[in-house]
């Protein structure tokens, strides 16, 4: 795989308990043209850390610490479902395995300049490590209604369906970024094979306006 260009997946933490995400993971592991990195959701394993806040009374910055193992424990549990997929802990890690690998990123995420608060989620931290990697594409896989063709990131954000610091770092990714819905798990992997693009693309109302000078975006 060597000089493979670099996917990077972020599986939503909404697929752990529904029959989307074992197929997911076997067709990841099973792709051999694209090196493909997995990043986890937080799943349950993040919900119980935004549910213990409250209670507890721990800060935001241990909130978002605590968030990141939980995304963790999730891609540890990805690695047992899935035999084939890899651990990965650090870019040289990812860049030198030989099939699939599973982010775990207790570690590398130290490194990453995102805010500390839970407006970050994996989705952001999916896209600083595509940006670390210079990954040729960042898909979010998502269980949320997903509009077709193109969106604005920003729309998407204030919708619920990407957290709302994403669009931010999009502006200094080369990754075209894209959402599939978790039940469209047949067109990726056509996608894969040759097929068309799969998903929705998303972009920043700014490439409209580079797109079409002089032109109104309303």
């Amino acid at each position: 795989m060597t000089g493979a260009a670099i996917w990077v997946v972020k599986l939503g933490g909404s697929l752990w308990n529904g029959p989307a995400l074992r197929p997911w993971l076997a067709a990841l592991a099973a792709e051999r043209a694209r090196r493909i990195v997995i990043v986890p959701g937080g799943g349950p394993f993040a919900d119980a850390v935004r549910d213990a806040q409250p209670v507890l009374g721990y800060g935001a910055s241990a909130a978002h610490r605590m968030a990141i193992l939980g995304m963790e424990q999730y891609g540890l549990a990805l690695l047992d479902l899935e035999q084939a997929l890899q651990p990965a802990r650090t870019a040289a890690g990812i860049t030198e395995a030989s099939g699939t690998t599973v982010w775990l990123p207790a570690a590398l995420s130290g490194d990453a300049d995102v805010e500390e608060n839970w407006d970050v989620t994996s989705d952001t931290l999916a896209a600083w490590l595509a940006e670390r990697l210079e990954a040729e594409r960042l898909v979010l896989v998502k269980s949320a209604p997903l509009p077709p063709g193109t969106a604005d990131a920003r729309a998407l954000a204030r919708a619920g369906v990407i957290d709302p610091v994403l669009p931010g770092h999009m502006e200094r990714l080369s990754a075209e970024v894209r959402c599939v819905g978790r039940d469209d798990l047949p067109l990726f992997v056509a996608e894969l094979r040759g097929g068309p693009p799969a998903g929705t693309r998303l972009w920043l109302e700014r490439e409209r306006e580079a797109a079409w000078p002089g032109t109104s975006s309303s």
